[in-house]
């Protein structure tokens, strides 16, 4: 009877330690707001971008760009929510209108979602809603300039 006790409270002890280790290893790194994983902000976010956003309305340094009437922007995150992807259609095909937004990219993000820095080193501020995305950026003039598409932009998007 004792030996039948023992490797009773031997598997219980087994069982209990690899589930254990089992959930500590997943939180990986960091520990945060959460608990495993990411903040709480940036899981918010990641929700709230994961839709297919539609044209509002677009201003170049305030003034309505109307050229813009059916661009779409659609974010895909990684998993850490650090970076991920984007895809954008209805781009203008007037010449530089490529400096504001490409067909697709990059972007590595800040810890709670709401600037995005693009693979061609445009900076994004992001402001989501369930009804809204606001997303703000500077394409700089350069020595390639093209009139009318350096400057701040403002796109406003609902899903």
């Amino acid at each position: 009877m004792k030996i039948l006790q023992i490797k009773i409270i031997k598997t219980l002890f087994f069982v209990g330690s690899c589930a254990a280790l089992l959930i500590f290893t997943n939180c990986g790194g960091e520990r945060r707001s959460s608990g495993c994983g990411h903040s709480a902000p940036a899981e918010a976010n990641a929700l709230l971008l994961d839709k297919d956003w539609s044209l509002s309305s677009a201003t170049n340094a305030g003034t309505p760009r109307d050229e813009w009437t059916g661009f779409t922007l659609k974010f895909g995150l990684d998993t850490d929510l650090a970076g991920g992807s984007y895809t954008a259609s209805g781009i203008p095909s007037d010449e530089g209108a490529n400096l504001a937004w490409s067909t697709s990219g990059t972007f590595t993000a800040n810890n709670d979602l709401t600037v995005l820095t693009r693979n061609d080193g445009i900076v994004m501020t992001l402001v989501v809603s369930e009804t809204a995305l606001n997303v703000s950026f500077t394409v700089p003039e350069s020595s390639g300039r093209v009139d009318g598409f350096t400057g701040a932009w403002v796109f406003k998007m609902v899903p």
